[in-house]
């Protein structure tokens, strides 16, 4: 497994992945190649080699984090995925912001006329974070903020907000910058999803989005919305639930769920890679 954590060029890697299949995966905001590792295990105990790059500004002190822009992630996710698909079929997958780079890789690579994915895996990816979106259900302090970006960005580019509670650590782990939020970057990310949103009809790659059902962030309406619109003919949903209210928008590292989505982007994968070799 090629971590970010390591290197962005590939430092870490596990095994060659000459003659193997590969999928690119990329983390979310603030955080870290920690939330796709299990699903990237999962796939390399299939034979497929897992790159987990680190984006621009992550990983670090939160000076450059802040310093970033979704326009730095973006082109960096592209090169990204421009190295690797030219080698072979690829799996392209993501969580949260992760996900929208996927999403934007997909409709740019049919803009450019580049290879296809040839699946898209998109775990807990939100397609709207401004006033309105499907199933509108914002929780927690400061969360009307969201309403009325990018007026508060403005206002506030930076939150410090508190620590996540010890509960929560322990149902879902996460590694990143915890108590700093850039309502910057969530404007940024609001503006590039009204393109994402509007070419999303030029993404015809297998699609599988798996998303836990009470997650505040990522609600089930935006799946919903994705599968209508996309143009993917072999398209699949997996809401999944727990019994803890801790952990909605990290389904990759959740003790409930964990397991669960690892399994479903194997198979996901399998379908994806393995099975349409030639």
């Amino acid at each position: 497994m090629t971590d970010g954590t390591h290197s962005r060029e590939g430092a870490g890697v596990s095994a060659p992945d000459a003659g193997r299949p590969r999928a690119l995966l990329f983390h979310g905001l603030a955080g870290t190649p920690f939330e796709v590792a299990p699903v990237a295990r999962a796939l390399e105990a299939e034979g497929i080699a897992a790159h987990t790059p680190l984006l621009p500004g992550h990983g670090a002190t939160p000076e450059p984090y802040l310093a970033s822009s979704f326009s730095e992630w973006r082109a960096f996710a592209r090169a990204e995925y421009r190295r690797l698909v030219t080698e072979g079929p690829l799996l392209l997958g993501g969580y949260s912001l992760g996900g929208i780079l996927a999403l934007d890789i997909a409709e740019n690579a049919a803009e450019e006329g580049l290879p296809a994915p040839a699946g898209l895996l998109l775990l807990a990816t939100p397609l709207w974070f401004g006033a309105w979106r499907p199933d509108l259900r914002l929780r927690g302090p400061g969360s009307w903020r969201f309403r009325l970006l990018p007026l508060t960005a403005w206002l506030w580019p930076v939150l410090r907000v508190p620590p996540r509670s010890p509960e929560a650590r322990a149902v879902a782990p996460w590694q990143g910058h915890e108590e700093a939020c850039s309502l910057r970057h969530f404007a940024e990310l609001d503006r590039a999803l009204k393109s994402i949103r509007r070419r999303v009809a030029l993404v015809r790659a297998p699609l599988c989005v798996i998303q836990l059902g009470h997650d505040a962030s990522c609600p089930p309406g935006h799946a919903a919305w994705l599968l209508t619109h996309c143009a993917s003919a072999e398209a699949e949903l997996h809401l999944l639930r727990t019994a803890s209210p801790h952990g909605g928008h990290l389904p990759t590292t959740h003790a409930e769920s964990r397991e669960r989505v690892a399994q479903l982007a194997r198979a996901f994968a399998r379908q994806a890679l393995l099975f349409k070799q030639p």
